[in-house]
């Protein structure tokens, strides 16, 4: 049983550092700049107007990323949406299929529990972090693994 969740990106990754999914602030060159310098980058998925614009955004972002693994011949530290789980979203099933079509390899959930979108971004691999404000939500994340 594997115990560092890290583990399978520890090789790109120059230290093991989020940087942080800021509400209008993270972007495309925020994200781009981190991965590329072996952080993960982070974004909160209603950053993006639309689920059209997160799928622009992962493809320019992708696009910028193989074009650096190229040049530095490694790969750069993984990209990581902040899907927003809160019944309010009404995005989110069109924000979660976009993730899943990109082949997110880490996902952060806020706002409300995980446990919807858990099994389908755990099938397709995706790491899942639950971002949580209080010990009681860090209770009830954990529970829901």
């Amino acid at each position: 049983m594997q115990t560092d969740p890290l583990a399978r990106f520890r090789d790109r990754l120059s230290l093991p550092l989020i940087a942080a999914p800021m509400f209008l602030v993270s972007g495309v060159d925020l994200v781009a700049a981190a991965c590329g310098h072996g952080v993960i980058g982070a974004f909160p998925t209603v950053n993006c107007r639309s689920a059209e614009e997160l799928d622009a955004w992962l493809s320019e972002i992708e696009s910028r990323l193989r074009a650096l693994s190229d040049a530095q011949g490694r790969k750069a530290a993984p990209i990581c949406p902040n899907l927003i789980v809160h019944r309010s979203n009404a995005r989110l099933s069109q924000d979660l299929a976009v993730l899943l079509r990109h082949g997110c390899e880490i996902v952060i959930t806020s706002v409300g529990s995980p446990e919807p979108v858990l099994k389908p971004l755990h099938e397709a691999g995706a790491l899942v972090l639950a971002a949580v404000a209080s010990i009681r939500h860090a209770a009830r994340a954990r529970s829901r693994r």
